[in-house]
């Protein structure tokens, strides 16, 4: 039988999502606002939403990171 995985890479998995997620909204978004750098484009897709589900994800895995142990 498998282990679960630990919290620390539960952690780094919520990151790297929340990370991707940024990511692929940037990738969506500079096409409908060139005039923003691509970086920063990806706050534009979905309203406020979408950045903040990115944003989620990555405090929720670096609070876990920091507060959690097991």
């Amino acid at each position: 039988m498998r282990t679960p995985l630990s919290m620390f890479w539960q952690s780094i998995g919520l990151i790297i999502i929340g990370v991707l997620f940024y990511l692929v909204d940037c990738l969506v978004a500079h096409k409908a606002h060139p005039e923003v750098s691509w970086i920063e484009s990806g706050v534009y897709n979905w309203g406020p939403f979408g950045f903040l589900a990115s944003l989620g994800a990555v405090a929720a895995g670096v609070y876990c990171l920091l507060f959690k142990r097991g």
